[in-house]
């Protein structure tokens, strides 16, 4: 099963993916590089583009809603409710 598959929609997720990190002082190429970040949350949206996982769902509304490139994802897997 991949993020991409609909099974995905409304379960307990776990998400590992890359993040962009940037420096506003002077650095070397070598000191800023991306981060593998891990995260678990409620897959709200799963299409081509993106994925959005949140910490909490009620009925109508979702709280700190992640939106996460697909193209930054490096696995998504179920966890165990």
């Amino acid at each position: 099963m991949t993020y991409r598959d609909n099974d995905f929609m409304g379960k307990l997720v776990f998400v590992e993916w890359l993040d962009t990190v940037s420096d506003a002082g002077w650095e070397t190429k070598e000191t800023v590089n991306t981060r593998l970040v891990k995260q678990v949350g409620w897959v709200v949206q799963n299409d081509a583009d993106v994925l959005k996982i949140a910490s909490t769902v009620s009925e109508e509304e979702y709280y700190s809603v992640t939106a996460i490139p697909v193209g930054c994802i490096r696995t998504v897997r179920l966890t165990s409710e």
